[in-house]
C-alpha cells in the first residue's frame, strides 16, 4: 500500500484519527480513532514523520484519472503545453506520481523518493492487489503527475528493479518534460454550501460561490477576521460519485456580495492551505468538469 505523510491539518486534538498512522518504516503508530488528547501529543507524533495509506480506492483513481487527461492530449496544436527540465519540476520526496507500463490500461501508484541528476529517478516499487509488482529493467513506461502549477508527464523505463535495502525502481532520467499551467487561480463559478468551523471552534453555515485549487468566495453570515483560520466541509460531485472535503483554510479579504437570496451575508476571499494529494486532485478535477459543463455548478 502506498503511503503519504501526514499533514498537520489531518490531526485534529480532541478528535478520534480516520486513518490509521505509520512511521516511516511502515510500522504502525496509532490505530484509526484514536484520539490525540493535546498540542503536545500532536507535535510529538509530527516529529515522528507520521505517514498513512493514500486513498487510492475506486473514487479517486477514476478522479486522478480525469485530473490528468489535461496532459494527455496536450501535445495536440493549440493545448500550450510546454517543455521543461526535470529539476524545473522540484518534486519533493513523497511526491506521488502515476506509472502507466508500456501500453498497458492500468495505472500504478508510485511516491517519489529522489533524483541523481542525468543518471535516475527513483521510485517505490509498484504494486498489484497489494503485493509487489516485479517490473523487469527496460521496461517502458509513462510516468504523470502534478505539482505546484503544473500536470506534466515524461517517457521513460526501467534501470534496476532492486530489492535492497527496500524494493525500489531506478528510472531512466527524463531528458524532457512536458506540461501545462492548472492555473491554480482561476476560479469557477459554484454555489456549493459548505460547514464551517473557526478556529475558536464555532461552527456555521455558509456557500462557497467561486472555487479554485487555491482558494475561493466563502459568503457567510458569521463575522470573520482576515488572518483567521477555518475549515470548510463541502461536497463535490465527481465522475458519478460524492466526494467530501474537509479543507483547512485562512481568510484573506472581506467584501460586499450581492446576492439576495444571501441577505445579511459577507463574502469572504479564502484561502486552501496544507491540502492532501486527494483534495488537490478533486479540486482539479471538479473545477475542469465545471469549466467543461457549467450545469454541474452545485
Amino acid at each position: 500500500m502506498l503511503r503519504v505523510p501526514v499533514r498537520p491539518s489531518e490531526f485534529l486534538v480532541g478528535k478520534p484519527i480516520p486513518f490509521d498512522v505509520y512511521d516511516r518504516h511502515g510500522r504502525l503508530l496509532l490505530a484509526k480513532g484514536h484520539v490525540i488528547a493535546s498540542a503536545e501529543e500532536k507535535e510529538k507524533l509530527l516529529r515522528q514523520g507520521p505517514e498513512r495509506n493514500l486513498n487510492t480506492d475506486g473514487r479517486f483513481r477514476q478522479a486522478i484519472g480525469t485530473a490528468l487527461k489535461v496532459v494527455e492530449k496536450a501535445d495536440e496544436p493549440g493545448k500550450n503545453a510546454i517543455h521543461l527540465d526535470f529539476e524545473e519540476l522540484r518534486l519533493i520526496p513523497g511526491t506521488v506520481l502515476q506509472v502507466q507500463l508500456g501500453q498497458e490500461e492500468d495505472r500504478y501508484f508510485a511516491r517519489y523518493i529522489g533524483a541523481l541528476r542525468g543518471k535516475s529517478v527513483i521510485v517505490d516499487s509498484l504494486e498489484r492487489n497489494g503485493l509487489p509488482l516485479f517490473v523487469p529493467e527496460g521496461t517502458a513506461l509513462r510516468v504523470r503527475g502534478s505539482v505546484g502549477s503544473y500536470a506534466f508527464v515524461f517517457p521513460s523505463s526501467v534501470l534496476v528493479n532492486a530489492s535492497r535495502p527496500y524494493p525500489h525502481l531506478h528510472l531512466m532520467y527524463p531528458m524532457d518534460v512536458m506540461a501545462v499551467r492548472l492555473r491554480r487561480s482561476e476560479r469557477v463559478p459554484v454555489r456549493l454550501v459548505a460547514a464551517v468551523v473557526s478556529d475558536d471552534n464555532q461552527a456555521f453555515g455558509g456557500v462557497i460561490l467561486d472555487l479554485s485549487v487555491g482558494g475561493g468566495l466563502l459568503a457567510t453570515r458569521h463575522p470573520l477576521k482576515v488572518g483567521q483560520r477555518v475549515q470548510l466541509k463541502f461536497k463535490l460531485e465527481i465522475a458519478g460519485s460524492e466526494i467530501i472535503l474537509a479543507v483547512p483554510a485562512i481568510v484573506r479579504s472581506s467584501r460586499e456580495i450581492e446576492d439576495r437570496t444571501l441577505e445579511g451575508a459577507k463574502g469572504y476571499g479564502i484561502e486552501f492551505v496544507d491540502l492532501t494529494p486527494e483534495d488537490t486532485v478533486a479540486l482539479m478535477t471538479y473545477i475542469a468538469t465545471v469549466q467543461t459543463n457549467p450545469a454541474l455548478t452545485g
